[in-house]
């Protein structure tokens, strides 16, 4: 996909996101989950980065994008404001890992991180932004999802 195409998505998207969280930013602490958009396709090695993951679960905002790959646990991550903050997804699993992936610098295109999650089991994410030591904007957390399908996980039975 083009990246003015993929641009316009992470746009609609993040405009969703904002209308539904009414426009605000939300803190860390316990926020209510974000809208997963789905992506489709099959990128190849050439074209991952400059076109982004695909087959994956994410968020994105106006800052920031992520997306998580079950099919190899990679996180990707994109700063979407050169605004000299970095973008990074912090991710849990429900059986205690906690790990992060930041963004290139500069907005300049994504960052994928892989991470060898337990299989059948679930896994969220957040974004936010750093510089230095200072913290900038947090997106919501994602819905729990699995590990092995991507599926959002119901307690029990991922």
């Amino acid at each position: 996909m083009p990246r003015p195409a993929l641009t316009r998505i992470f746009a609609a998207l993040a405009g969703t996101a904002m209308i539904s969280l009414g426009g605000a930013t939300v803190a860390a602490a316990a926020p209510a989950p974000a809208p997963a958009p789905k992506l489709a396709g099959t990128p190849s090695a050439t074209t991952a980065l400059a076109a982004g993951p695909t087959n994956c679960v994410g968020i994105a905002t106006t800052w920031a994008a992520t997306c998580y790959q079950w099919d190899g646990d990679d996180q990707w991550v994109r700063d979407l404001d050169p605004n000299g903050w970095t973008a990074i997804v912090h991710l849990e699993t429900n059986y205690g890992k906690t790990r992060e992936c930041a963004a290139p610098a500069a907005a300049d295109g994504w960052k994928e991180c892989g991470f060898d999650h337990k299989e059948s089991e679930c896994v969220r994410f957040f974004l936010y932004e750093k510089k230095g030591t200072s913290l900038g904007r947090f997106s919501a957390w994602s819905p729990w999802y699995s590990t092995s399908t991507g599926n959002r996980c119901i307690f029990g039975s991922p």
